[in-house]
């Protein structure tokens, strides 16, 4: 009988080891390994798992994600992440300390990690990774984050703010007779035209009012199509979400856009609200979401009349007005027609 007692005492006591250990030998800091997340200046709290590595917290990303309630998807073949408001803000993968903030890239301190079926990150990477400071209380098992920084241009940029180099290919804008034979009119690529897309006003470029009037017609032919954050390409997903749908639109046409809102944001011209014009794209924060008002969260083409088409959850692809909130979270626009 005390030969049977010792016996299950030390498989008792080698269970409670191997629960404690988790993927790549992270170790819990508790037997609840519970702890709580919040952001700074806001008594809202979260309860996430954690793991500790040589004296480093990490947490899930999804939970972290959660505290800033953003979207995040996680891609299960290349463990690749994205979270943000309504297209990927930020971009990590499992195993690579490089990670991109809209179509900048950053390196990170320590690689996220899988650990069991989660994508965790290291305090420090997200750190990193959102531009604030993270916080480990370790008296009150606390997380700490303070809000992400305004990285962005000021939200009335001066006249001279400068635009990226816009890349345009000549295509056959007529092509298609519907939306999924799209991809059928990006083959002629005829590389850069090297057009530097300086700042503006506004008031003395007008857009190409037919052009526009050919991009708005084509991207009115999505209507309704659904919304997916992170959507992967049209042909493959059939599915948008605010900057794919950007980026698919003007593809047709030839025109080369990046895959975030905060990057198309300094694309083409500046264009200030007063001056909006069909066929420039609209850009918008997220209340809230940021230190400031005045980090891109979202992008919408501008169709005139006081409207724009968009898309950022349901009914998908949709017109909206730019009355109400919508006027009033419009940071700028760029042109690029």
């Amino acid at each position: 009988m005390k030969r049977y007692l010792i016996v299950t005492a030390m498989a008792m006591l080698l269970a409670s080891c191997s629960s404690n250990e988790q993927a790549n030998g992270v170790k819990t800091n508790s037997a609840s390994n519970v702890v709580k997340l919040r952001t700074e200046g806001n008594a809202q709290v979260f309860k996430s798992e954690h793991w500790l590595d040589k004296g480093k917290v990490w947490i899930p990303a999804e939970r972290a994600a959660a505290l800033l309630n953003y979207r995040y998807a996680l891609k299960e073949g290349n463990h690749m992440a994205a979270m943000g408001y309504s297209d990927p803000l930020y971009v990590f993968t499992a195993d690579s300390k490089q990670a991109k903030i809209g179509e900048d890239s950053v390196i990170l301190s320590e690689a996220p990690r899988m650990i069991g079926q989660s994508l965790c990150l290291e305090l420090g990477s997200l750190s990193q990774l959102l531009q604030t400071p993270v916080k480990w209380d370790g008296k009150h098992q606390t997380v700490v984050v303070g809000p992400p920084k305004n990285r962005d241009p000021q939200r009335t940029p001066a006249v001279g703010m400068p635009g990226s180099t816009l890349r345009t290919r000549s295509v056959d804008s007529n092509s298609a007779d519907n939306p999924d034979n799209a991809a059928n009119d990006n083959n002629a690529d005829n590389g850069d035209t090297g057009t530097n897309a300086g700042s503006d006003t506004g008031t003395s470029d007008n857009a190409d009012t037919a052009k526009a009037d050919e991009v708005i017609a084509y991207a009115e032919r999505y209507m309704d199509t659904p919304y997916k954050f992170d959507a992967a390409p049209y042909e493959q997903s059939h599915k948008f979400d605010c900057s794919s749908f950007m980026q698919h639109v003007f593809d047709h046409f030839g025109i080369d856009l990046p895959r975030s809102s905060k990057a198309q944001s300094k694309i083409g011209k500046y264009v200030t609200r007063n001056n909006l014009q069909k066929g420039d794209i609209v850009f918008f924060y997220t209340p809230g979401r940021y230190s400031s008002n005045e980090i891109v969260g979202h992008v919408g083409l501008y169709i005139g009349n006081n409207k724009v088409i968009q898309t950022y959850g349901d009914p998908g692809v949709t017109i909206t007005s730019l009355e109400g909130n919508w006027d009033k979270r419009i940071l700028w626009a760029r042109r690029v027609l």
